[in-house]
């Protein structure tokens, strides 16, 4: 019985001296995540969305998270509607189309994908500036009770006060029950609502609004943007005038951005929010910088940061941010000497896969990165669903350039730039990497979309955080603490760690390994199997 005693009182010491080596004491334990609360949806989101492209004046934007101030970048899915002040403008951006609200003005986005949009005029007035239509694709919008049809590509005043369509340039089609009313280029069609003519036909009027909405349209004409980017690439009208185009042997065409001071980085420069249907979405400071953020991949070219758009694709999926984090999952980074962790990322470079926390679709993972990786068909699922967790390559181009905050800065959408904080590089490679979301939930608690996430135990879950926080001070120490994790015999559902934005090896070329990690921290242990 003693020696039993003496045994157990050894044990309980050797575990304790273990975890008095943890610099991390302040680090809690991982709470659950947003997406742990949330079953997986039902089917991926568009890829395609709308973004706000002009503020001036009291200007607010609803989506599911509630109704908020409207700003420069903010993406807009369907069921998003945008509403402006008595003395207020806003524009929308569709990549192929812009839509101009006038003061007084409330538009609902019905739908917004590769084949409709569909758009309510509550009230107020809108400009549309449509530049590209395609034959499968149709542009609807219900103002006043009455369905209209944009049958060209054209500029549209609509005003639901007057119950006025004016073409000034291109087609609409009124779209009734029983028969069809086309309003040709130069006329405005009016609807009366009674009598044997419910719809007069006039010359289109103009006036101040009609011709500030058009000059704004007449700025997008003619971009370079057009020969190296889609149409549909929402955001893309920012960047001739902010940038230069130029061609590289390794990435093809890139684009380099102006007048930008020596220590920039992609993502450094703006905020983060929790938007359904992404989750953690970048909002950027730059007025080009949506485009820059949500699709293609960054290089650092010789002394400077290129945006790289891959080759053509004709219909880019977006990304709320094409970054990899890194940390703990549902924890974050520890910091030495800080009362809270952090939360880091750094952007994708050309050939980096990445993987979406919101979900598991492959079709739409395989499009997400089309365009970006060699060979997006050879992306494959795990035989349990889950996306692939062998890495031959732990090597990112781009890690060293990870910005990092205060986990609370991060949840609460803070200013990045005034916030970041200076890890050394050598923790920026050891930190393990997280594919898509830090699982972190946002401050406000709104779990309303998002992937699903099998539930940790707290045993478990406890035991990986403190072995990632280990590593940072005291890696010799590391494989006897895992192998006392993997004694932890825990039989519940085990966490979805999404491991990290993955480089599988078919996407380079190179010969596919496989490889099952237990848990990556540092160089983590790797088991090869057959």
């Amino acid at each position: 019985m003693r020696l039993l005693l003496l045994g157990l009182v050894g044990c309980f010491a050797a575990i304790t001296a273990a975890f008095a080596i943890a610099p991390e004491n302040l680090v809690p334990a991982p709470e659950p995540s947003a997406e742990a609360a949330l079953p997986a949806a039902a089917e991926p989101p568009s890829g395609r969305v709308a973004r706000v492209s002009l503020v001036s004046g009291e200007v607010s934007a609803a989506t599911s998270e509630g109704r908020i101030n409207a700003a420069v970048n903010l993406p807009l899915a369907a069921g998003s509607t945008m509403r402006t002040g008595a003395q207020a403008r806003a524009e929308i951006d569709l990549g192929t189309a812009t839509i101009d609200l006038s003061p007084d003005t409330e538009l609902a986005i019905a739908a917004l994908n590769d084949s409709l949009v569909e758009l309510t005029v509550a009230k107020g007035r809108i400009g549309i500036a449509l530049r590209q239509l395609d034959s499968d694709e149709k542009l609807l919008i219900e103002v006043a009770g009455q369905d209209v049809q944009l049958v060209q590509p054209g500029r549209y005043d609509i005003d639901a006060a007057t119950r006025r369509i004016a073409v000034l340039a291109g087609q609409a089609r009124l779209v009734g029950s029983g028969s069809n009313t086309d309003v040709a280029p130069g006329q405005e069609a009016l609807f009366t609502g009674s009598g044997p003519a419910p719809v007069s036909i006039a010359p289109a009027a103009r006036d101040e609004f009609a011709d500030w909405f058009q000059l704004r349209a007449s700025a997008a004409a003619g971009l370079t943007a057009l020969y190296y980017v889609s149409p549909y690439t929402t955001g893309l009208a920012e960047l001739d005038a902010a940038g230069n185009w130029e061609s590289t042997d390794e990435y093809g065409t890139v684009w380099v951005p102006h007048d930008l001071p020596a220590d920039w980085a992609p993502y450094h420069d703006g905020h983060w929010n929790w938007i359904t249907p992404w989750g953690w979405t970048w909002i950027d400071d730059q007025p080009w910088g949506f485009a820059t953020s949500h699709y293609g991949r960054w290089a650092f070219v010789g002394e400077h940061w290129a945006w790289a758009p891959g080759t053509f694709v004709a219909h880019p999926v977006f990304a709320p941010a094409v970054v990899a984090f890194l940390g703990t999952p549902s924890v974050g980074l520890s910091v030495a000497d800080a009362s809270v962790p952090a939360v880091a990322w750094f952007p994708l470079a050309p050939g980096e896969a990445y993987w979406p926390a919101y979900t598991d679709d492959l079709a739409y993972v395989r499009q997400l990165n089309r365009g970006n990786i060699r060979d997006p068909e050879q992306i494959r699922l795990q035989a349990n669903g889950e996306p692939p967790i062998e890495v031959f390559d732990q090597h990112f181009a781009n890690r060293r350039f990870a910005g990092v905050v205060p986990r609370p800065v991060f949840v609460s959408g803070g200013a990045v730039a005034p916030a970041q904080l200076i890890l050394p590089e050598q923790r920026l490679e050891n930190a393990p990497v997280l594919m898509g979301s830090p699982q972190i939930s946002p401050a406000t608690q709104r779990l309303v979309v998002a992937a699903s996430w099998a539930p940790r135990s707290a045993a478990r879950a406890a035991w990986t955080g403190h072995i990632a926080a280990l590593v940072a001070r005291n890696a010799s120490r590391t494989k006897a603490l895992q192998a006392a994790f993997a004694r932890l015999h825990d039989h519940g559902a085990v966490s979805r760690v999404r491991g990290a934005h993955l480089r599988v090896p078919a996407y380079a070329g190179a010969a596919p390994v496989r490889h099952t990690i237990l848990l990556k921290v540092a160089h983590a242990t790797k088991v090869r199997r057959g």
